[in-house]
């Protein structure tokens, strides 16, 4: 069966049954890539108290920047198969997948030199006090060695979702997260390791999901071949592409790095060690409760890919309008739960302080209150992800991250405070939403217009 054929249901199948088909996996894999930060935090924040919290949200910017880089590589690549697979050009498609492990590899070797000598500085840059310094210096220094790790594996993912194959994808993140719990609990409570015990079960983790990802290469069903050949000799137009279209997806990534480290110092300068904490837990939150809108902008991608390569205009814009409506009806959900019922899910992470859960409460209100807008903002993204559009996103990129979260971030809180730090996020939210609606439908027009002149100089010849 050529490979055209055998995904050739992407091109076919009912748009909203489509998008669950690879957004369910796509979710539970995100939610289990979330709990590695979250039950570190969890284990840390019931054992340690609001310190050990402290220690990792400090951490946690250098490692969004991991993930960051995992995400330009595992994004770029996937669209690129995705669209070679649509073409029905599977050679190329492997060769973009080889490419991509020896940029992952390349890149992981290099971050892990970088970061051992100089998580020091990172940790002061990311807000760390004197007091919270010595924990957190001590888990990201075992955090490190588990960096090719996590890029690996984490890249990796995003290509086995472009091969067909989602659910197969999410087990390599449950199957980190399973061993995450299971690793936290033996080292953080069974034999009292603190924050180190937490960071030596994340990099174990983080390995055995290498291997069961590495692994789906070698199973009959595997829509790719992972060739020796490729990764022994990149191509470099295929690292190209890699970069050109993965760099937009990754920069909302990096944004969370450069926000996290600034709120964190936000934090710190307004409100204390107390404050880090609670800008630890929300943003492990954040990230929890916004993950279906997410995952169905990701599911969207890869459907957008195929159905562009293969010359359906209709069925992208049909994608783009479901996956707006679905992920708003997602984004609501969580507003309500977050204005509703804040207080008990900061609990999970610390019971017994108020302090500290009435002012996570209240910052998570206050970052939210325009959040349900966002759907636009993902939904944009993954669209010209799908389409290979990497400079278009990347200067919608620039749009929303520079100019309207970081400078309100820089100017807010000098004059509200803790509190104007949280306001920079509704800022961000409808800013962002006017520029991707903005760009979303300009380049749907373009589309049309060239699938109108094909098919005029198709019926004239």
């Amino acid at each position: 069966m050529a490979l055209s054929e055998d995904r050739s249901f992407m091109g076919v199948e009912n748009i909203p049954r489509l998008m669950v088909r690879f957004a369910a996996p796509a979710l539970v894999a995100m939610f289990a890539n979330a709990l590695y930060n979250i039950v570190d935090r969890i284990f840390v924040g019931q054992i340690v108290g609001p310190g050990g919290i402290a220690a990792i949200a400090v951490s946690f910017p250098c490692m969004l920047f991991f993930t960051c880089v995992a995400t330009l590589i595992g994004a770029g690549a996937a669209s690129r198969v995705s669209i070679l697979m649509g073409e029905g050009r599977r050679e190329d498609a492997e060769r973009t997948l080889g490419s991509s492990i020896t940029l992952a590899l390349v890149c992981g070797a290099l971050l892990t030199i970088f970061a051992w000598y100089n998580f020091g500085r990172i940790l002061v840059m990311s807000g760390a006090s004197a007091t919270v310094y010595p924990g957190a210096a001590e888990y990201l220094s075992h955090i490190i060695y588990g960096i090719i790790f996590g890029i690996l594996s984490f890249s990796i993912s995003y290509q086995i979702r472009a091969c067909g194959s989602p659910s197969y994808a999410m087990g390599t993140q449950i199957i980190g997260a399973v061993s995450n719990i299971a690793l936290d609990a033996l080292f953080v409570m069974g034999l009292g390791m603190g924050v180190r015990g937490a960071a030596i079960a994340t990099v174990i983790s983080q390995g055995i999901s290498l291997v069961w990802a590495l692994a789906y290469f070698k199973l009959p069903r595997a829509g790719l071949g992972l060739r020796l050949k490729y990764i022994v000799h990149p191509n470099p137009s295929a690292i190209a592409r890699i970069f050109a279209v993965g760099t937009p997806a990754s920069l909302v990534q990096l944004n969370f790095v450069f926000v996290h480290a600034m709120i964190t110092n936000a934090s710190n300068t307004y409100g204390g060690d107390l404050a880090v904490s609670a800008t630890g837990i929300f943003m492990s939150l954040d990230s929890l409760l916004f993950m279906p809108a997410v995952a169905l902008g990701d599911a969207c991608a890869p459907i957008i890919g195929y159905n562009y390569g293969a010359g359906k205009i209709e069925r992208i814009v049909d994608t783009v309008k479901k996956g707006i409506l679905i992920t708003t009806v997602f984004y609501l959900l969580s507003f309500f739960v977050i204005m509703f019922n804040a207080p008990s899910l900061v609990k999970m992470f610390n019971s017994s302080d108020e302090e500290l859960i009435n002012l996570t409460a209240a910052c998570m209100r206050y970052a939210n209150i325009c959040i349900p807008v966002m759907s636009v903002s993902i939904i944009c993204s993954s669209f010209l992800q799908g389409l290979g559009m990497g400079r278009t996103g990347l200067a919608l990129a620039f749009v929303r991250l520079g100019l309207f979260l970081w400078i309100p971030l820089l100017i807010l809180p000098r004059y509200f405070g803790l509190f104007g730090a949280w306001g920079s996020f509704p800022v961000s939210d409808i800013g962002g939403t006017i520029a991707s609606f903005i760009v979303m439908t300009y380049t749907i027009k373009r589309l049309r217009r060239e699938a109108s002149k094909r098919n005029g100089t198709l019926a004239s010849s």
